[in-house]
C-alpha cells in the first residue's frame, strides 16, 4: 500500500545478506522519489543509480539493506536521531557533518535557476547578486536541500526583496512555479528534468543561463547508529568500485556520459 503526504511512506524490501559480512544488523536506507537517482521501479522496489550503486557496495561487504520511503527533510531528521542509518544523494554541509559520516562523492551536482518560459525574460540573472536588483522575487527551494557553499550562505540571509519559499518536495515547488505562486526555483540539472516530465507540459519551464557547481553528492551514514568503521568500509568498497570501473558503467547506463570524477 502506498500513502501520500509528509509521513514515512513504505518500509520495504530487504537485500539478501552474504555470509561473513561486516554489518551486525540490516542497514536502514531512507529514500524519496528523485529520478534517476532513486525511484520506485516497475517491480515496486527502489531503483535508480544511487540505489544500484549502494546495493552493489553492500553486496561486496555482505550487508543487508532495508529501504524506507520518506520525504527528504524527514530522512535527514531520522538520520540525526539514528532511527535511519543512511541517506543518499546528499551534499556536504557543516551542519550535516555534526551528525553524519560522509562516504566520498559518487556524482556531481550543478545548480540552476528555473523559470516559466513565458516569464523568463523578466529575470536577467547572470550571477547570484543580480537577484537583489530585480525587485520582489519569490524564490522556491526544497526544504532540507543544500545547493553548495555559495548558495547556502546566501540563503541564510537573502536580500529583503527575496522571499524564500521552502517546499517539502521538488515536485510541489515545480507546480507552484507553473501556477505562478513562485517566480523562480532553485534546483539541480540532474533531478529537475525528471520531475518536470511528470507534470503538465504547459506552462513550459526553462533554466536560466547561469550555473553553479554545488559539489559532489555523498551517501551519509548516521553517527548515532552506524559505527565509524562501517562507514569507512563502505567508502573503501566505493573506491574499489571506481577502480574496477563499476561506477563509470552504472553512471553511463543512467546518464549516457562518463562519470565526471573531479
Amino acid at each position: 500500500m502506498r500513502f501520500i503526504g509528509n509521513f514515512v511512506l513504505l518500509a520495504c524490501w530487504i537485500l539478501p545478506a552474504m555470509a561473513g559480512g561486516v554489518c551486525g544488523k540490516p542497514i536502514q536506507v531512507g529514500w524519496e522519489e528523485r529520478p534517476p537517482y532513486h525511484y520506485q521501479g516497475r517491480d515496486g522496489r527502489p531503483a535508480g543509480y544511487s540505489v544500484e550503486l549502494l546495493n552493489q557496495a553492500a553486496a561486496r561487504l555482505g550487508c543487508r539493506l532495508t529501504y524506507r520511503q520518506m520525504p527528504w527533510s524527514r530522512n535527514l531528521q531520522e538520520l540525526r536521531l539514528g532511527t535511519v542509518d543512511v541517506a543518499m544523494q546528499a551534499l556536504k554541509t557543516p551542519e550535516r557533518e555534526a551528525y553524519a559520516c560522509f562516504v566520498p562523492g559518487y556524482s556531481s551536482a550543478q545548480v540552476r535557476l528555473w523559470a516559466r518560459a513565458d516569464r523568463a525574460a523578466r529575470w536577467p540573472v547572470a550571477q547570484l547578486q543580480d537577484l537583489s536588483r530585480l525587485g520582489l522575487v519569490r524564490l522556491g527551494v526544497t526544504h532540507g536541500d543544500s545547493y553548495g557553499d555559495a548558495w547556502d550562505r546566501w540563503l541564510k540571509a537573502p536580500p529583503a526583496t527575496v522571499r524564500v519559499d521552502a517546499g517539502e518536495t521538488l515536485a510541489g515547488s515545480l507546480r507552484k512555479l507553473q501556477l505562478g505562486r513562485i517566480d523562480l526555483l532553485l534546483a539541480t540539472m540532474d533531478t529537475l528534468p525528471n520531475e518536470l516530465a511528470r507534470l503538465p507540459q504547459q506552462p513550459a519551464i526553462v533554466a536560466l543561463p547561469p550555473a553553479w557547481r554545488a559539489g559532489g553528492a555523498f551517501y551519509v551514514f548516521s553517527k548515532r547508529s552506524v559505527p565509524a568503521e562501517l562507514c569507512r568500509a563502505f567508502a573503501g568498497a566505493l573506491r574499489d568500485m571506481k577502480r574496477d570501473g563499476v561506477v563509470d558503467r552504472l553512471y553511463r547506463s543512467r546518464f549516457n556520459i562518463a562519470y565526471p570524477d573531479p
